[in-house]
């Protein structure tokens, strides 16, 4: 249509259409171009930056666990070569054939296959997954030979945690596992957590492992990698790599040979032995049989093992010297004799013993059918006279011999940093208000009671280290605090002086006195378990807890023998000692479950343990330097 230039409201028109079209391509070239110049001008370094972060990852480098030493520097955990294969699913045109043919020379349940396929939809394709760990050296050369014919397999070397002594040091050690979900959301930072998430990077789960688990971690390092498109690694810029910083190291307090030798002499009993230095309270031995392997936790419990550990009767997943609690009886002895005398009792008071006293509406029994005779305090200690006590305890108050427990070692915890720690009990009047409460009829202490108390049986509860620590305030009169752990690090707090205990020094030489009868002189209790070499000269007690109640049926009968009743319904044999008895130095304290009498089962162990005590006499030798500890791991995670 021809416009008509005659016609002025259409000229109008056209002019209008024509600036209206050719404003509004003017400002979207302009915005064209603004947006131009903001993306190379002045976001140019904003999108370089991107361009980089694209270019290049950051991978984390997990570091060393810190070793634990015994106190002369043996390794009790290091870390040793973990063999592994990975798996690259984005090497693979068919991830789960690549399974299968890996699948052909190791072993690949079901649910570690169901695992791999979660891990490889959570990670992606260009992520290696772990197929299995710790393989044999056997296991490793022989995929390695196959590699060809293994599509995504990528061999690797790694470390894993190493515990040289097995079974001897699990309970003090402890051991290692993967984090959980739980671990993870503990951590309070992203960090920590992306460390924890690492392949094959494992956390402490019992022990002194659980407990110092951030101190032994270490710190991760990181690497720049560069990446193409696709996010695949294509070169690893090691100069530009944050080395992680290795775990700190911790030296102990055991001897690792004593304990070896401790673990030896319990062997094939349900059993605890704790061994401690009376002066500083170090703990020398802390042995509980049977024991588990931790380098098989480390590696992943095959569940028949598991099954098999959770019923076997001698309890070998429990730390017994922690954690059993078991009827002191007459270890108690020597405490109840301080106890008299502070009720105000004097070591020449005398009773006679007929083998029976009455009390109430029955006859309570000593151990030896016709009596003791005639017996002193110090002789009731040597014989370990039931009668003795029994005459002392219808007239004693049961919170002097409760404080008097307490202020000796028992009915309590200590700090050691290993977990499950019991406290035991020692009976009171307010121990049973409060274990009553809710039931005020059942809330009166009774005199018979207190019977029962005084020669460690009834409610009384103790564990191994209380005992061996009683033993060690008895021959020493001080408050020693066991420990376990010297140094984290080059740290090394000093050994504060053990203040004297609340009692009157010389209540303390009637119980030495009857210790040291009840091995050195004919008669005593545990004579045979004596220590032949005069200058190692030991005083112990022997103890027999029962487990069961001997009705008087079976008293008329003749009492059936431990060894012919069933294993759990035998009685305890308990020893505690300690040596040289005119400068104690070592205290011990031996509990077999159900092993009979103290003195012809827990004492001759006790004896023998002691013996390598004394013979090494880890206390004449100086402990390992942590500062010297320290560097040397230092050294170890540079390579040096």
């Amino acid at each position: 249509m021809r416009i008509n230039a005659q016609d002025p409201e259409r000229q109008k028109v056209f002019t209008r259409r024509t600036v209206l079209f050719g404003g509004g391509a003017g400002l979207i070239f302009a915005g064209l171009a603004a947006r131009l110049y903001q993306l190379q001008v002045i976001d140019h370094d904003k999108y370089v930056q991107l361009a980089i972060d694209n270019q290049f990852n950051r991978r984390i480098l997990t570091p060393l666990r810190g070793e634990i030493v015994d106190r002369f520097g043996k390794v009790l955990a290091s870390n040793r070569q973990n063999f592994r294969i990975l798996l690259v699913p984005e090497r693979t045109k068919d991830l789960e054939d690549a399974i299968d043919r890996i699948g052909q020379h190791i072993e690949i349940s079901e649910d570690k296959r169901a695992r791999i396929l979660r891990q490889v939809r959570r990670r992606g394709v260009f992520v290696p997954v772990e197929i299995q760990d710790n393989l044999s050296w056997s296991q490793f050369s022989k995929l390695n030979f196959e590699l060809p014919q293994l599509p995504g397999a990528q061999p690797d070397v790694g470390d894993t945690r190493d515990y040289p002594y097995g079974e001897a040091a699990a309970f003090v050690i402890g051991y290692v596992g993967s984090a959980t979900e739980t671990d993870l959301s503990s951590q309070e930072n992203n960090s920590q957590r992306t460390l924890l998430r690492q392949p094959g990077f494992k956390v402490g789960r019992d022990g002194l492992e659980r407990t110092y688990d951030e101190e032994l971690r270490g710190k991760a390092g990181q690497m720049q990698v560069k990446v193409n498109a696709h996010g695949r690694v294509i070169e690893e810029l090691k100069d530009e790599a944050t080395p992680p910083v290795k775990g700190k190291p911790l030296a102990l307090t055991i001897d690792a040979d004593l304990q070896l030798a401790a673990m030896e002499e319990l062997k094939g009993e349900s059993a605890a032995a704790v061994v401690l230095d009376a002066v500083t309270g170090d703990i020398l031995v802390l042995a509980s049989t049977p024991a588990f392997d931790p380098n098989t936790f480390n590696v992943g419990v095959d569940p028949t093992l598991w099954k098999e550990l959770n019923q076997n009767p001698y309890k070998p997943l429990m730390n017994k010297p922690l954690s059993g609690v078991y009827p002191p009886g007459s270890t108690l002895k020597p405490v109840s004799a301080i106890a008299a005398q502070i009720a105000g009792l004097t070591t020449t008071h005398r009773v006679r013993c007929t083998g029976k006293t009455w009390f109430g509406d029955r006859y309570f029994n000593c151990w030896k059918r016709g009596g003791h005779g005639v017996m002193d305090m110090r002789n009731s200690i040597k014989h370990s006279c039931d009668v003795y006590y029994w005459e002392i305890a219808k007239t004693l108050d049961v919170d002097i011999l409760a404080n008097t427990a307490r202020k000796l070692g028992l009915g309590q915890t200590y700090e050691l940093g290993i977990p499950g720690q019991k406290a035991g009990i020692f009976p009171s009047r307010e121990w049973k208000r409060q274990y009553y409460a809710g039931q005020p009829e059942n809330q009166t202490w009774f005199q018979g009671e207190t019977l029962s108390a005084i020669i460690g049986q009834g409610a009384v509860t103790s564990t191994p280290l209380q005992l061996a620590v009683m033993a060690a305030r008895i021959a020493t009169g001080k408050a020693i605090r066991p420990r376990i752990v010297r140094a984290i690090g080059d740290l090394a707090p000093p050994t504060p002086d053990a203040p004297l205990i609340d009692i009157d020094a010389s209540y303390f030489d009637v119980a030495r006195a009857g210790m040291d009868a009840v091995t050195n002189e004919i008669g005593g209790t545990a004579w045979r378990s004596r220590l032949t070499e005069p200058e190692w000269r030991l005083a112990g007690k022997t103890g027999t807890s029962q487990v069961r109640r001997i009705t008087a049926e079976e008293r008329r009968q003749g009492v059936v023998k431990n060894e012919d009743l069933p294993w759990d319904r035998r009685d305890h044999a308990l020893f505690i000692c300690f040596a040289p008895v005119d400068n104690p130095r070592y205290a011990c304290a031996v509990v077999v479950e159900h092993g009979g009498g103290g003195s012809r089962i827990a004492g001759p162990k006790a004896r023998e343990i002691m013996r390598a005590v004394m013979k090494k006499d880890p206390a004449s030798r100086p402990a390992i330097d942590p500062r010297s500890l320290a560097l040397n791991s230092a050294l170890s995670a540079q390579g040096g």
